[in-house]
């Protein structure tokens, strides 16, 4: 079996709509369904957004169907200034700067010059918005791009020796203004009306890079990650 987790169900919709369900459950803020996608056994899951909810997520998981391997799915913030929206990564790593630690992932797919990039995957418990940091941790890390979750799902996964597939989808460029997603999200990733029109009056430059993000960067880096998650579950 397969585990696909994402932080929410919006980054993995279109795999959500395909999937034959055979088994649907939930526990605490948790989600799961089962099937078969490609005659092989999957679970797609969501965990909530961030490293705690991605680490109890995958630990819940691992105990109760025993992958063969979890895919920590979703999107990820570009580093590198190469990368643009809709661009695939798969990590080689992933780097915790808080545990100043480094666990190397599993990499199963061939090497492809019109694939996915292979590198480095920072994981953070806050939404890395600002342009001038994302430039910083870029210099000091090394990282292709930044996500929330894949350090948490494979510190879960260390302890049963489950291998990790991280690929994480450019929802945002390295030098692009966007708002705090962080703020205005709440860790299910729906959006707190209240706290986004505090932010907005404050922030009103803000809007239209809300605009763009949403409706159109989302839009492409979904379209992107969920069209290789079914290539990907083929070719396993």
């Amino acid at each position: 079996m397969v585990a696909i987790l994402a932080a929410t169900w919006d980054e993995i919709k279109h795999f959500k709509s395909i999937i034959p369900k055979t088994e649907e459950g939930k526990w605490e803020e948790l989600e799961y369904i089962r099937g078969n996608v490609h005659g092989k056994p999957v679970v797609i899951v969501q965990t909530g957004v961030g490293i705690r909810k991605a680490r109890k997520g995958a630990s819940f998981i691992i105990q109760k169907f025993k992958p063969e391997l979890i895919i920590s799915a979703g999107h990820g913030g570009a580093l590198n200034p190469d990368l643009r929206v809709g661009d695939l990564v798969i990590g080689n790593w992933v780097l915790s700067l808080k545990k100043n630690e480094r666990r190397e992932l599993t990499t199963c797919i061939p090497d492809s010059e019109s694939g996915p990039k292979k590198g480095g995957i920072l994981t953070e418990n806050r939404f890395i918005h600002d342009p001038m940091e994302k430039r910083r941790l870029f210099d000091i890390t090394g990282a292709l791009c930044v996500d929330m979750e894949t350090w948490g799902v494979a510190e879960a996964a260390m302890q049963s020796g489950t291998p990790v597939l991280s690929v994480r989808s450019i929802s945002d460029e390295s030098a692009e203004i966007i708002p705090d997603m962080g703020y205005i999200y709440d860790s299910s990733g729906k959006l707190d009306k209240n706290k986004a029109l505090k932010y907005f009056v404050s922030r009103p430059y803000h809007i239209l890079p809300f605009i763009r993000f949403r409706y159109i960067n989302s839009k492409k880096s979904v379209d992107s990650l969920n069209r290789f998650l079914l290539g990907l579950i083929q070719y396993l």
